[in-house]
């Protein structure tokens, strides 16, 4: 990439987050940033740093059939669940203020846990960048959309691949289309009744073989509609992860598009999945030091990637009832942790049998770089909003001048 067009995504990327930016994190959010970053760098088997960003699914649960998802598939081997409130409400008060980025999506459909909202409203509170992903293919109120667009939420990512019932249906299976569109256009005009920044609306497109005729309809639609952004995505097809049936593996081998622009299987996409290439196990993985995963059911995975209970770490739950929170730093200084971080580093011989010893996904073991760039830049554009608003204060006024009406400026929703 050159210069010109890393100038040009970082601008545009300026741009989208201005808007909902989170206020500049406090002083002890960069020690701990810092903190985290020696640690990594020293690859410590226990770790005094609260995580960076956190995934935090609200449920494993979901309507749609999807047949690249576990869920969809039908093929966890956790209980169904939702996320209790308590205790996300114990994790925020203990990490929440470090913390700069969470995810409320993962392995199921978001908006079916009931206390979503309150949620991100916590994590608002806390000044945390959040994100949220749904196929909003349920019924939705628009009483909930406002609720969501109030909640602060920073991203909501709307997830329609087609730009009709056949195509979109033919992933996103039980899917309806119309109903999606129409749940896409409440909430859109929810921010705008409500006067709100947030949060940023994105209609993501996976493309596909059998849908990448729609993409210049859904982008129109998408237009017509006043989505902030539209995106293009590609998938990833392989099944070595999910073990798709010997029909659906049959089709998705169909599926790649022909555009070599979206497809990970052509040599020319600059994250082409070569298919001879051998696994290569890094000797870090920055997830252990910077992330980590959350299940709804308090499970905590080593990453985004593993969705099964029996890999999980630790629990955030103690038995009981109600259940009883547990430490989240406690949880990833347990054996677990500190058994797989001294692998890693060369100072244990002797196998751990954790599913990071032959990681699913090695591609993103590198995480701390782009969690450094995250952090970064929204700490650079948070500190641009902060400038600008000391510029827009009126002088004070003089105690012998008269009393002047006061410019009235409208207040946005979410600071």
């Amino acid at each position: 990439m050159g210069i010109a067009e890393g100038w040009r995504r970082a601008r545009d990327r300026y741009r989208t987050l201005a808007p909902i930016a989170p206020p500049l994190k406090p002083a002890a959010a960069y020690v701990n940033w810092a903190r985290a970053n020696w640690e990594m760098w020293r690859q410590t088997s226990t770790i005094r740093a609260k995580p960076l960003k956190l995934t935090f699914d609200p449920t494993n649960v979901c309507q749609l059939r999807c047949p690249l998802c576990p869920t969809g598939l039908g093929i966890q081997d956790r209980d169904r669940s939702r996320a209790r409130l308590h205790i996300f409400e114990h994790l925020m008060e203990e990490i929440g203020d470090e913390l700069f980025f969470l995810d409320f999506y993962n392995w199921g459909e978001p908006l079916l846990n009931k206390h979503l909202e309150d949620m991100i409203e916590i994590a608002t509170a806390k000044g945390i960048m959040t994100a949220m992903s749904s196929n909003l293919s349920l019924p939705l109120t628009d009483e909930r959309a406002r609720r969501l667009v109030r909640s602060g939420l920073g991203e909501l990512i709307c997830s329609l691949d087609g730009a009709s019932q056949e195509p979109y249906a033919r992933y996103r299976r039980r899917g309806n289309f119309e109903l999606a569109v129409e749940n896409l256009r409440r909430l859109v005009r929810a921010k705008s009744e409500l006067g709100s920044p947030r949060p940023t609306i994105i209609w993501r497109f996976y493309v596909f073989r059998f849908n990448e005729h729609e993409i210049d309809r859904a982008r129109e639609m998408a237009e017509e509609i006043g989505v902030d952004r539209f995106v293009l995505g590609s998938p990833y097809l392989g099944d070595s992860q999910f073990h798709l049936s010997e029909a659906d593996d049959e089709e998705a081998r169909s599926w790649a598009a022909t555009d070599p622009a979206y497809n990970r299987y052509h040599p020319s996409h600059p994250e082409y999945v070569d298919p001879d290439r051998p696994v290569e196990i890094r000797k870090r993985c920055d997830w252990h030091y910077v992330s980590s995963a959350v299940n709804p059911d308090g499970g905590v995975a080593p990453c985004c990637a593993v969705f099964e209970k029996a890999h999980d770490f630790g629990d955030l739950e103690a038995p009981g009832d109600p259940p009883t929170a547990v430490r989240y730093m406690d949880v990833v200084n347990n054996p677990s942790f500190v058994a797989i971080r001294d692998r890693f580093a060369g100072r244990r011989d002797e196998p751990t049998g954790l599913v990071c010893e032959e990681c699913p996904t090695p591609d993103i073991m590198t995480y701390g770089k782009i969690m450094n760039r995250h952090v970064a830049f929204l700490t650079l554009v948070s500190l641009v909003n902060a400038i600008r608003r000391i510029g827009r204060r009126p002088p004070e006024r003089s105690a012998l001048a008269p009393p002047a009406a006061a410019p009235v400026e409208p207040v946005p929703a979410a600071e």
